[in-house]
């Protein structure tokens, strides 16, 4: 099954970026066709420049793909990201060739970079830029073969700009979260972009002062301002995470959020907790403490279909007492295949959707399993009481697994000492490791460390010793 959705994976990618050629290419060939110097009978060099535009650019496009089968070979897992990279490339790319025609310096090279740079991961911003600034520039370079009145010099310079300033916005604007902090750093680069444009075309006598401020200007505060436009429409399209998206999937006025404060109300206060626990774990290992927060907040929504029946939604009766332990088992295995439905339901994106079927990974279900021993006398198999779910594959997932289970413990235990909670830690860490629920997770042994001295930590703040006013009153001070 996994050999045939990685076949499917890898087709549906070549057909993204097959399309993305063909757009690519029939902008080139319009362009050519528009502006080539020929009268009459179409010259021989019209073809040769045409034939091998495709070649350049076809060339161009297999070597990113190349690159993303074997160094980024996790974004077939979730084809939608490379959907997105490759459209950014096709509206840079026909913007670029359709401004050129008015004047090479007002072509917006960078705006791949600021597309993407808050939508995906920063070196494949980086790479979709340098591979745009390669396109247009290979595009622009053969368009002088067929006599258009193409200056070479000032391609390389914008190819230079692009490079640079992508690069640039890549590096530096990846950690935004809020549009308007976006706009203003996109502002400080388009001055950069401004400043160099300028001097560039004012060097090769390319436009006029007036004009030339004018349009250029427009162009680098373009760039950043458009891409603000086209962000919530790529977000909505691709359904992405971004860390504007998951600041508002974990609003409370959020649609299943809201339902987990109203229906569920002990499920919601567990997820606050893990919360709490699963961001800090997440920046202090070098993961996205956006994701972790609104994994946590989602990774139980499956209770939902029988809150009642989870320990933290009761309020002194448990209907498992009246159940058999295979019925009870079933309706706990349930609520990770029903919060993956959910999340589908609501369009909850698929790095949090996935972290909802994965949280338990496999684990047994101690008390049922051990209530239906204790109820036969025969052979109990472990596997009728234990999730089917499919182990953690990513280390936010590992650290809501554990998360979530520390957090239950350190509850259930009341107020244990800082010794006892880092016991209890370490050995739910421990049991995980023993049943291999990591095995196809890429989180290591350091990672492990920092996130049980990270839960430590938190635990110790949160629930650390009060002064004791007598009279159980406080004592307030000027």
């Amino acid at each position: 099954m996994k050999t045939k959705d990685n076949k499917n994976s890898f087709v549906k990618a070549f057909a993204i970026f097959l399309l993305m050629f063909a757009v690519v290419f029939a902008s080139a060939l319009i362009k050519y066709w528009a502006y080539g110097s020929f009268e009459g009978e179409v010259p021989r060099d019209f073809y040769i420049a045409v034939a091998t535009c495709a070649i350049a650019v076809l060339l161009i496009i297999v070597a990113q793909f190349t690159y993303f089968i074997y160094s980024r070979h996790r974004l077939f897992e979730n084809i939608k990201r490379l959907a997105v990279i490759c459209t950014a490339i096709a509206i840079t790319t026909v913007a670029c060739i359709a401004l050129s025609a008015v004047n090479l310096f007002y072509m917006p090279m960078s705006l791949t970079a600021f597309i993407l740079v808050p939508l995906i991961d920063r070196r494949d911003a980086f790479l979709a830029n340098i591979t745009t600034t390669l396109i247009v520039s290979t595009v622009l370079i053969l368009e002088a073969i067929i006599g258009s009145k193409v200056e070479t010099l000032a391609v390389v310079v914008m190819l230079v700009i692009g490079v640079f300033v992508g690069s640039v916005a890549s590096y530096t604007m990846h950690e935004v979260s809020r549009r308007t902090a976006f706009v203003i750093k996109g502002m400080g680069l388009g001055v950069i972009s401004m400043a160099l444009s300028f001097l560039a075309s004012y060097i090769v006598n390319s436009v006029d002062f007036v004009n030339g401020l004018l349009y250029i200007t427009g162009i680098a505060f373009g760039q950043p301002i458009f891409s603000i436009v086209l962000q919530p429409i790529f977000e909505s399209v691709f359904n992405l995470t971004t860390n504007t998206k998951l600041t508002e999937l974990t609003d409370h006025s959020a649609p299943l959020i809201k339902r987990l404060i109203d229906e569920a109300p002990g499920t919601f206060n567990h997820s606050l907790s893990v919360a709490g626990f699963a961001e800090i774990c997440a920046l202090q290992i070098g993961e996205n403490p956006y994701l972790a927060k609104a994994c946590a907040y989602y990774h139980d929504v499956g209770k939902l279909k029988n809150p009642k029946f989870f320990s933290e939604n009761q309020s002194g009766f448990n209907p498992h007492d009246e159940l058999l332990p295979e019925v009870s088992a079933s309706i706990l295995r349930s609520h990770t295949a029903y919060g993956e439905e959910l999340c589908a339901e609501h369009r909850i994106p698929y790095e949090i959707s996935h972290v909802v079927s994965q949280h338990h990974g496999t684990l047994p279900m101690a008390v049922f399993y051990n209530k239906a021993k204790n109820l036969t006398d025969g052979e109990v198999d472990i596997a009728e009481y234990s999730y089917d779910g499919i182990t953690p594959r990513s280390k936010i997932a590992a650290i809501i697994m554990i998360c979530d289970a520390s957090e239950a413990a350190l509850r259930a235990k009341g107020k244990p000492t800082r010794d006892e909670a880092e016991q209890i830690v370490l050995g739910i860490i421990n049991d995980r490791i023993a049943r291999r629920q990591f095995d196809r997770c890429p989180v290591t042994m350091a990672d492990l460390n920092t996130i049980r001295n990270t839960i430590i930590e938190q635990y110790s703040g949160v629930f650390h010793d009060r002064v004791k006013y007598p009279d159980g009153k406080a004592v307030y001070r000027d």
